[in-house]
C-alpha cells in the first residue's frame, strides 16, 4: 500500500502550477523530490526549465544542431547534453539536482584541464568535438566566431569560465 503523505493529486497540480518546486513540495509533505516529480509525470505534468528554454535559444544563435532522422539528434550527444547542464549551472538553474550540478562542474575541470573548447560540425557523425584553445577563444568554453554578436552580455560571461574555484 502506498505511503498516505496527504498530498493529493489535485493539491499536487494546484502546487505545480502556483510554481512550486519538487523540493518545496517533497519537503513539505515528506516525500522526496523524485516521488514528486514521477508523480507529476504521471500526471502529464512536465516541469520545462526556463534556463533551459534559454539555453537552448542561445545554442540555436550559434549553431543549428542537427537531428537526423531514424539516428536520433545532436543535441542527446554526451558533449552536448554537459554543455547544457553546466551552462544552465552557470545561468544560476536552481531545478539542477546535487548529481547535475557535479556533471557540470565535472566537464568544466576537463574543459580547463585540457585547455580546449567544444565546436560543433553538423557534418560528422557524433557532431562534437573538442579543440585546444586558442588565444582568440579567451575563457569562452565553446567556439564562438569573432564576427557573430553575442545576444547578450549575460550569455556570453555564462559561456565563460569562471576564476578557478576548489569545489568538487
Amino acid at each position: 500500500m502506498p505511503i498516505q503523505t496527504g498530498l493529493t493529486d489535485a493539491t499536487l497540480i494546484k502546487l505545480f502550477h502556483l510554481g512550486w518546486t519538487d523540493k518545496q513540495i517533497a519537503e513539505k509533505y515528506g516525500i522526496t523530490p523524485q516521488a514528486v516529480n514521477k508523480r507529476l509525470q504521471r500526471l502529464g505534468l512536465k516541469r520545462r526549465s526556463n534556463t533551459l528554454d534559454q539555453v537552448h535559444e542561445l545554442l540555436g544563435y550559434r549553431w543549428k544542431i542537427k537531428t537526423m532522422p531514424y539516428r536520433g539528434t545532436h543535441h542527446s550527444r554526451y558533449s552536448a547534453k554537459r554543455l547544457k547542464l553546466w551552462f544552465r549551472w552557470r545561468l544560476g538553474d536552481d531545478s539542477l539536482s546535487e548529481h547535475q550540478i557535479k556533471e557540470a562542474k565535472q566537464w568544466e575541470r576537463r574543459i580547463r584541464n585540457n585547455n580546449e573548447v567544444l565546436c560543433y560540425d553538423p557534418e560528422s557523425e557524433d557532431g562534437w568535438y573538442y579543440r585546444p584553445r586558442t588565444e582568440e577563444d579567451g575563457r569562452l568554453v565553446i567556439d564562438w566566431p569573432k564576427d557573430l554578436p553575442f545576444p547578450d552580455e549575460r550569455f556570453r560571461k555564462a559561456l565563460e569560465l569562471p576564476d578557478e574555484t576548489t569545489d568538487e
